[in-house]
């Protein structure tokens, strides 16, 4: 039986890969600026999810959009926080939450040539975080059994051999 507490976080996860497989599939089409906005509503996601599962007190509305602060609360919350490090230009500003959907004079998105590695490296690292897993749409999708997310989610992506580790998940034939 799993907790209300482990099955937020879930729910958290699985919303945060959505994205993640989004932002991944944008950028592999050259749709830079979605893709862009995608990353952020992952590792947000994805962040109040962690934080969701590691501190009770934690009110994920409440948060609202503020990276700087969830990490904040990550490092003093969260077991072996150092493992996690989001790079700032993901956040900065919040050009990649709010002027990739609202054009703003002078302000321009950058997105640098890391960046998918960069997703996919925050990315795990935040999953790593928590040691519980269970039933996720990334397990789903790392054995196989959802071959598009696979496929998606396999493309230039160094991560995936230890998120199959760490989740303890073999592909299927």
């Amino acid at each position: 039986m799993i907790s209300e507490t482990q099955k937020r976080y879930i729910i958290w996860q699985n919303r945060a890969f959505q994205f993640y497989l989004a932002a991944r599939l944008l950028y592999k089409n050259e749709q830079y600026s979605p893709a862009a906005f995608c990353s952020i509503q992952a590792l947000e996601s994805l962040m109040k999810g962690t934080l969701v599962y590691w501190d009770k007190s934690f009110n994920p509305k409440a948060a609202n959009h503020s990276i700087a602060s969830m990490l904040r609360t990550i490092k003093n919350k969260v077991k072996n926080y150092n493992a996690f490090v989001c790079p700032t230009y993901f956040y900065e500003d919040q050009r990649f939450q709010l002027v990739t959907r609202y054009p703003a004079n002078g302000k321009g998105v950058l997105i640098p040539g890391s960046f998918l590695n960069d997703l996919d490296t925050a990315f795990s690292n935040l999953i790593m975080l928590v040691p519980f897993q269970f039933n996720s749409r990334l397990k789903h999708a790392l054995s196989g059994k959802k071959k598009t997310d696979l496929n998606i989610l396999r493309h230039k992506n160094n991560q995936v051999r230890a998120l199959r580790k760490y989740l303890n998940v073999r592909l299927t034939k």
